[in-house]
């Protein structure tokens, strides 16, 4: 059985879900997992689409044709396809011959065209349409000239008094005068959601806050996460101006980061992450919005991510010709074509895809890709791997280098694994590719360059995590190098801390660490006369160096530490 998985309703890590992992799959080794046996690939699969539609959405459309809506309903909540009654949510790529009105006139004319299908304009962003189509209209819309391609939206994931702030030593700041007594420092938490908010003012918030929610449904509580990064930054400066602002899709986030502009806010805390949204050399569509806050004097400040044991990157190799990808033998184990991990049972199960071949970014959208790869999902049923989805996007040469495949789960504990296929191709790229769902390290883990986006920008901090008791590396936390070798993380903080929304040491993950290097900036722009770049040397300087002397991979500069 299979149902609809709602990423932003996921918290990645807690302390209970780690410690159930613990005694319930400790005994499980890779000598376990079923080995020797042929993984049920067709080979003579001709693959169908649209080059100008996202082929999750012309899957669904055609089941839509061939065997009505309730099978399309059914397959949407299998592939984590949002649908609001007998439409689909989308996001349509304008083609931009132009800026300025150019692309206005043509944005208006794709709204237009929109609204004369059946469907209903959510939001636009530049050259993105994010909209509401009937099932049927799919492949008129992506037909027309001035669309460039159709998609589903990529969504952002939650990367899940705090021990924090006496760990960092904030507290020895928090009593002194304010040196800007005219103004308060203002942070915005932008994030997915924040219920449960208001309980906490005056107590473990504000007694005021500012509040906005971008999603298309307006729905500020789609989530909890927000309320716990947002209790942080209130204990670590107190006295701080709080704007908490959700969304939930990346154009949701680009409208967001204009207001956030136009409110002249000072610092962002942000402890979400996406995969398959830019080439991991801080370019792409959600890396430009942390450039344009910088561009206005806005410290960005952003999770690493939680896929340090989840993450997988190598060449692609195929020593026996027949297409897929032969994973390097690990633990003693031989070369393998599926990738293999755990899950336990009724745990989502998702596997992102991308590779070196995004071409040049030119502010808007990247050149694409012409080498063309694919994504297959198995599962072991006891006695055979079964094939239940495959990620099949053309890449003809305009299209992004990426596949994604979401939305499943078993209702017993058992393994999974992912395979690899050159469908057309005529160089061996660069492969990377992260597992979510499974609670133990995947079988060939690589540790190193296993960052979320935009925790690769140059214009923002990105925060690791490191344990508030003891400074120990979190092993999920997110190490770099960026893909054009720079070090990230920036900074370390702590993580597995108490508050009111995740209880006593809950707050696990690398969004527990950054709302305390977000509330450190606004603490010393409170209490001191420096700019915040100033205050970024400053805090450099005062770090906690934990790792090879210098800044490194692992902990960044080192760990937060205000002392005086």
């Amino acid at each position: 059985m299979k149902i609809k998985f709602k990423l932003n309703r996921f918290v990645w890590i807690s302390i209970l879900f780690l410690s159930l992992s613990i005694i319930l799959y400790s005994n499980i080794t890779w000598t376990d997992f079923p080995q020797g046996q042929n993984i049920p690939f067709v080979e003579d699969v001709e693959k169908e689409g649209n080059p100008k539609m996202e082929s999750v959405l012309y899957r669904l459309m055609n089941t839509y044709f061939e065997e009505g809506m309730e099978e399309a309903k059914e397959f949407a909540q299998q592939r984590d396809v949002g649908m609001k009654g007998d439409q689909v949510r989308v996001v349509a790529h304008a083609k931009a011959q132009s800026a300025g009105n150019k692309l206005r006139i043509r944005t208006y004319t794709l709204r237009k065209q929109i609204e004369s299908l059946g469907g209903t304009v959510e939001l636009t962003h530049q050259n993105l349409i994010q909209s509401l189509l009937p099932l049927h209209s799919l492949q008129d819309f992506a037909n027309l000239d001035s669309v460039k391609y159709l998609r589903l939206p990529k969504k952002a994931i939650p990367l899940v008094e705090s021990e924090g702030v006496q760990t960092t030593n904030a507290v020895q700041w928090q009593n002194i005068s304010q040196y800007r007594s005219t103004e308060k420092v203002k942070v915005c938490v932008l994030d997915a959601g924040f219920k449960g908010y208001e309980n906490l003012l005056g107590t473990d918030l504000p007694e005021k806050v500012t509040t906005k929610s971008f999603r298309a449904d307006g729905n500020l509580y789609a989530h909890k996460h927000g309320t716990a990064c947002a209790e942080i930054v209130h204990d670590m400066v107190p006295h701080a101006e709080l704007y908490l602002v959700n969304f939930n899709t990346s154009v949701e986030q680009h409208n967001a980061v204009d207001w956030i502009i136009d409110q002249g806010i000072d610092i962002v805390s942000f402890s979400m992450g996406y995969f398959n949204m830019g080439a991991g050399n801080g370019t792409g569509p959600v890396c430009r919005d942390i450039k344009r806050a910088k561009n206005k004097g806005i410290v960005w400040v952003s999770a690493a991510g939680n896929y340090a044991k989840y993450h997988w990157e190598g060449i692609f190799n195929d020593p026996d010709n027949d297409t897929l990808h032969n994973f390097p033998g690990a633990q003693g184990l031989p070369t393998d074509e599926l990738l293999v991990f755990y899950v336990p049972a009724n745990t989502p199960v998702s596997a992102y895809l991308n590779w070196n071949d995004w071409g040049s970014w030119n502010g808007t959208t990247y050149q694409g890709s012409n080498q063309d790869y694919d994504l297959y999902l198995y599962f072991w049923n006891g006695s055979n791997w079964s094939n239940v989805a495959q990620s099949m996007n053309i890449q003809s040469g305009f299209q992004w280098p990426v596949e994604s495949i979401s939305g499943w789960y078993s209702q017993q504990s058992t393994w999974w694994g992912v395979a690899i296929n050159r469908y057309s191709a005529a160089r061996n790229v660069k492969l990377e590719l992260f597992i979510k769902g499974t609670s133990q390290e995947i079988l060939y883990n690589k540790k190193f360059g296993s960052l979320s986006i935009p925790a690769d920008s140059p214009d923002g901090i990105t925060v690791g995590a490191t344990d508030w008791f003891d400074d120990s590396l979190h092993s999920y936390s997110s190490r770099g190098p960026t893909t054009d070798k720079r070090k990230k993380p920036d900074f370390s903080a702590p993580a597995g801390v108490s508050g009111v929304t995740y209880g006593n040491l809950g707050f696990y993950g690398t969004s527990a660490s950054t709302p305390h290097v977000a509330g450190a900036f606004a603490l010393l722009k409170g209490k001191t006369p420096y700019s915040l770049e100033q205050i970024k040397m400053i805090l450099e300087s005062r770090a906690k160096d934990l790792g090879p002397n210098g800044k490194d991979n692992q902990f960044g500069i080192g760990r937060l530490d205000l002392k005086k």
